[in-house]
């Protein structure tokens, strides 16, 4: 049976079970399912919708088991698609890996493609330089380490990774549902080649994704991703009669205890933690304690109750001081967008402000617990501000550095390093972006505005686990909660006010949006602005001091405010980042905030207009 077909079947029996559920909503989300349905046949925008749906209003538990009955119909039809479909995709590395919709392009043979990508990339003399490997077979012993996060058909798609690796009789690793930070530690631990990551990070239940770090267990760069698009897109050209491997990978596979490894890596390596202390702290204070994590379903579930371990976790849950949320298996993350963000907080802060105990955390990480998003009672605080509370925390420590982050990232930490006479690195967004710095000790502190953050002798990867044990580090040095921390911080360094928009570009294949955005990113920095031009923003007019277009093109202004533009690199979005800083708190910021939304826009919308 042709894919259309398929998915003309999949449509009528959705369209079917609607009607037999006879589901109760809004007639205008009756209608967007039905255009979704009808127009487009995206039954993962249909599930989408559902989801949110009743996640956000009030429905009886009867009418809620319909709408999850609906969704995992969808994701078991999206599924058998990935498995049958026999459609190519173009192979892009973005800023963190190949992203795709699983049942679309994301899909089994096209997971056994780029798994055959990877494995000629291992054979290439760039990544054997990079590695310190003399040949290939030095590869293969070494072997790599395969995982992935919570989302549908995760164990599936690494088998089919497992299959081409195989064909090679290249040693591999199986750990099984793991955060990505985790599996840096775990990779260098067992002195592997790379691992190979099946995540698609935070991005929506739809969506996989593949990561390939090497044995360093960074985020690969540009020079080793480049190689496995190359190689992937060859395969997925029509004629070339790809065959995928079905060779039997058991004999070469073993299966490792990554939560084990990682806690004996964080208490025999560790620069930065120590277990012994903080468990300390947890205990003593377990009274006086409310600590919230939010696990959102993903890969983290477990992790800290292994770090912790089991006695002191046990006697903190007597007490009333942690409880773990979100730890059931649930694909479709009940109806969100599993990201930590400030929406999903606030039933965190919300159940934090009901406590009366001294001290009070809540985290929220994401499916693979690469981001992580903080809050205490007080205050819900993103990486862009907790950032400055981790490198206080080490200053106070003792523990002298400087810092590494991305042009998008808020100046409020490197004011900090700055005034302790410590080195600021900034660099591109993503993290791969960041390893030299942290390899050649520039960095004590790597981090970036979309919650990733790791510490010098940690690992290159950003890891959500380091930032919990972060904060509550912070906590036990200060004695204070975050927001205090925070706000004492704001009072001695200045008032940092960062934020970020974007706008979705519709209806573009990927190769269209690879050009388009080029063009466009051209056109920002070669073609409107010079240093000394004077850029209207509200009623105030700023002067253009600095022009970096490492990523992007970011203005920064002679008052240290500045404004940054520049694409995504995983999907068909131009993203703004801008930050207004001052010497005292500002009582209008939400208005001035949107007048540098709006002033993003004209730009954009200037070099758009350049295109031809």
């Amino acid at each position: 049976m042709q894919i259309g077909q398929i998915k003309e079947n999949n449509k009528k029996e959705i369209l079917s079970l609607l009607d037999e559920y006879q589901i109760a909503y809004p007639t205008e989300i009756r209608d967007e399912i039905d255009g979704f349905i009808n127009k487009e046949n995206d039954l993962w925008e249909v599930a989408m919708i559902l989801g949110k749906y009743y996640n956000l209003y009030k429905v009886s538990q009867e009418e809620k088991d319909k709408y999850i009955k609906v969704i995992s119909r969808i994701r078991e039809l999206q599924g058998e698609l990935a498995r049958v479909s026999q459609e190519p995709a173009s192979i892009v590395f973005g800023t963190s890996g190949w992203r795709g919709n699983m049942g679309d392009d994301f899909t089994a043979l096209n997971v056994h493609k780029v798994g055959k990508g990877i494995v000629e990339m291992l054979k290439s003399a760039e990544f054997l330089r990079y590695c310190g490997y003399h040949s290939f077979e030095d590869v293969k012993k070494a072997g790599i380490l395969l995982l992935h996060d919570n989302r549908f058909m995760g164990r599936e798609f690494c088998e089919a990774a497992m299959k081409e690796l195989a064909a090679e009789e290249i040693k591999m690793y199986y750990a099984g549902e793991c955060p990505t930070g985790v599996a840096s530690a775990v990779l260098c631990e067992l002195n592997g080649a790379g691992s190979i990551n099946f995540t698609p990070s935070h991005n929506p239940m739809s969506y996989s994704g593949i990561k390939f770090n090497p044995a360093d267990g960074g985020p690969a760069d540009s020079n080793l991703t480049s190689i496995i698009e190359e190689k992937s897109n060859k395969y997925m050209q029509k004629g070339n009669n790809f065959i995928p491997a079905e060779n039997n990978f058991l004999p070469l596979l073993k299966e490792v205890d990554a939560a084990g490894i990682f806690k004996n890596f964080l208490e025999e390596k560790s620069k930065v933690f120590d277990l012994d202390k903080t468990r300390n702290w947890l205990l003593e204070n377990r009274n006086k304690i409310m600590i919230l994590i939010d696990n959102m379903h993903g890969s983290s579930r477990g992790y800290i109750e292994t770090v912790l371990g089991d006695d002191v976790i046990g006697q903190l849950q007597e007490s009333g001081s942690i409880n773990f949320l979100h730890t059931n298996d649930d694909y479709s993350f009940h109806g969100i967008k599993p990201e930590p963000s400030a929406q999903n907080q606030k039933p965190l802060v919300e159940a934090l402000q009901k406590s009366n105990r001294k001290y009070h955390l809540a985290v929220a990480m994401d499916p693979d617990a690469d981001r992580i998003r903080f809050a205490d009672k007080n205050m819900d605080m993103d990486m862009n501000r907790f950032s400055a509370v981790a490198y206080a925390n080490l200053l106070r420590m003792n523990i002298k550095g400087g810092i590494v982050t991305s042009v998008a990232t808020s100046g409020f930490t490197a004011e900090i390093a700055r005034q302790n006479q410590q080195q600021v690195v900034e660099a591109a967004v993503g993290f791969k972006n960041f390893k030299e710095a942290l390899i050649n000790e520039q960095a004590i502190l790597a981090y970036e505005e979309s919650d990733g953050i790791t510490f010098s002798g940690h690992t290159l990867e950003k890891c959500a686990l380091a930032g919990f044990l972060s904060a509550v580090d912070s906590m036990a040095n200060s004695g204070k909660n975050i927001s205090q921390q925070y706000q004492e911080l704001q009072k001695k360094y200045g008032y940092f006010y960062p934020h970020r928009a974007g706008v979705d570009v519709k209806g573009i294949s990927v190769d269209a949006w690879q050009k388009y955005k080029n063009e466009v990113l051209y056109n920002l920095q070669n073609k409107l602005f010079k240093i000394g031009d004077f850029i209207k923003i509200g009623n105030q007019e700023k002067v253009i001091e600095k022009i970096i277009i490492i990523d992007g093109v970011k203005l920064v202004f002679d008052d240290k405010s500045w404004l940054l533009l520049r694409p995504s690199g995983t999907e068909p979005k131009f993203r703004y980042y801008y930050e207004l800083v001052s010497e005292a708190p500002l009582a209008n910021i939400e208005r001035l905030l949107e007048e540098y939304n709006s002033s993003a826009n004209t730009m954009l919308d200037k070099a758009r207009a350049m295109v031809k």
